[in-house]
This record gives structure tokens, sequence and C-alpha cells, in this order.
């Protein structure tokens, strides 16, 4: 069946709820983290010692950390640290502890607005790899991120991370009751940010000639999640 064939979820609680812990689904989401996670961390290990060794950035004396190319040293770095959000945030929805979970899903937000910045603002990752606390503050928060991408994310949706938690706040008790749906439903949206991560430093990597450690694993990783969102009814659920 394929994905405009399927039938469309009801945003009801209770139809939520049943998408959310189909057990065959629940082990590919599962699944599909711990393989996207290694994916992100293979190629940006690669790009940390290429960015490091290759390019004129160290030679001409710009880089402030002696790399070879600082695009790519950051695009590695972006790589890695969105591998080890996912692997460990689907860890602790597995382990059942939500909360802790959600804490690092949010991280996976601002990646993402990073993973955008990198591949559509020339020179925003050298940038960024080079930037001080000050500089970070006026180019690269998630607001200034989000105002800058013009309607690309919208602010509701990292409010809504925020409160599930990003921030210690009374609405965040929803994750310390234990319900295995609870744990799916944010799986399932990490997920979705992982997929958009990967899309935006492919675009980048199409653009860059240090590009082939993320294009040589982006079929597999495109089967993968098509074959997740064929499978995955809360694929369809609006935006919250």
């Amino acid at each position: 069946m394929g994905l405009s064939e399927r039938p469309r979820i009801e945003p009801t609680r209770k139809a939520m709820a049943t998408a959310a812990n189909d057990a065959d689904v629940s082990a590919c989401r599962y699944e599909l983290a711990k393989f996207s996670s290694k994916q992100l961390e293979d190629a940006g290990t690669v790009l940390h010692v290429v960015g490091h060794l290759i390019g004129p950035d160290r030679a001409k004396d710009i880089s402030l950390s002696g790399h070879g190319n600082d695009e790519t040293f950051a695009v590695s770095m972006l790589l890695r640290i969105a591998g080890q959000l996912t692997s460990a945030s689907a860890d602790l929805f597995g382990d059942g502890r939500q909360y802790a979970a959600a804490a690092l899903l949010r991280q996976m937000v601002e990646i993402e607005y990073l993973a955008w910045a990198f591949e559509t603002r020339d020179g925003d990752a050298e940038r960024w790899l080079r930037s001080d606390q000050q500089e970070r503050l006026k180019f690269f928060t998630p607001a200034k991120l989000r105002a800058a991408a013009r309607g690309t994310f919208r602010g509701k949706d990292y409010g809504y991370h925020c409160e599930l938690g990003g921030h210690p706040v009374p609405q965040a008790c929803i994750l310390l009751r234990g319900e295995s749906a609870i744990g799916q439903l944010l799986l399932a949206d990490l997920l979705g940010h992982v997929g958009r991560i990967w899309d935006h430093l492919v675009g980048w990597a199409r653009e860059n000639e240090n590009g082939g450690p993320i294009l040589q694993r982006s079929r597999e990783m495109s089967v993968r999640f098509s074959d997740w969102k064929s499978k995955d009814l809360l694929v369809d659920l609006p935006p919250p």
C-alpha cells in the first residue's frame, strides 16, 4: 500500500493511541532510529577527518582551530551531534524515561534549524564554527533562524517542544505518566526531525565537493524512511 492509498488516521486520542502502540510499527520506529543514528554518526566521523585535513583554511590562517575546511568540519559536528541525540532519545523513549527523551528531542529541533542554515545560507557553517557566544546570540538562536527562514519553521512547534521536556513546566507532567502512546508519538516526531535534518544536509552535500560521505548513504536512508512512512499512520498527523 502506497502513501496515497492507505487510510488516514483520525486525530482523536483513541485513534492516535492505537496507531502509536502498534507493535510492528513501534519496532520499525526504533529500528529506523538506530539505523539513522548510525548513518549520521558514520558520515560525520568521515567528514570530521576530511574537514580537519583537507582544504585551504589552515593555510590561509582563517580556521580558529586549524582545520583544513571549517565548513566541512561544522557539518561533521552537526551530523555527529544529531546521531548521538537520535540514539540517546530513542533509547530513553524505549526505557520509558519520556521526559528525558523529550528534552533531547527539543535539541533536534535546533539541529534542524542549523541544518537548514548550513544548506541554504552561504557561509553559515563556517561562521557558526568560528563564532563566539555573542555572535551565536546574534545569528544562530532559534528565534533568529526561524525569522531568517521566513515561515519554514513555526515558532509554535518550538514552543511545543519547550513545554514538553524542554523546560521544567507543569504541562510536562504528561511525560511522567508512563503512557506508552505518548512516547511513541514523540518517537515518530523525532524521526520526522531526523529525516528533515538529513534532507538539508543532503542538499548541502550536493553543492559541496566534500559531500560524498553523505551522498553515499542517501539512497538507503531514503528507502528506510519511505518504508517507515508507508507503515506509520502517525506521519499523517497535523502539527501540534
